[in-house]
């Protein structure tokens, strides 16, 4: 019998320079992100943010980011970043071992 898997709880957070960049994703904003990447250029944004158990809260380290091809991993806090993003619709997708993946 396999194990039950544990699901993730990922928080997505877009900075823009100027005016709000519109992405395709489920939005969870959370407040204690640790440091933003740098302002990106103008028409640019950045999309970060952290990823947590969802039963425990604790960050997961090592959780595969992947947005349209594009691909990070959670450092050992649970942040991820994807620096300079033209604006567009996008997929976001979480995954890791034990874990249940998510798509955005």
């Amino acid at each position: 019998k396999m194990a039950e898997e544990r699901r993730i709880r990922p928080a997505i957070i877009i900075g823009a320079a100027g005016a709000a960049v519109g992405i395709g994703a489920l939005l969870y904003f959370l407040t204690r992100v640790e440091a933003a990447p740098p302002t990106p250029p103008p028409g640019l944004a950045n999309l970060y943010g952290k990823v947590t158990d969802a039963g425990t809260g604790q960050p997961i380290p090592g959780v595969l980011v992947s947005l349209n091809g594009l691909e990070t991993y959670t450092n050992p806090g649970g942040n991820y970043a994807f620096t300079d993003v033209e604006p567009g619709e996008y997929v976001l997708q979480f995954s890791k071992e034990g874990y249940e993946p998510l798509v955005y």
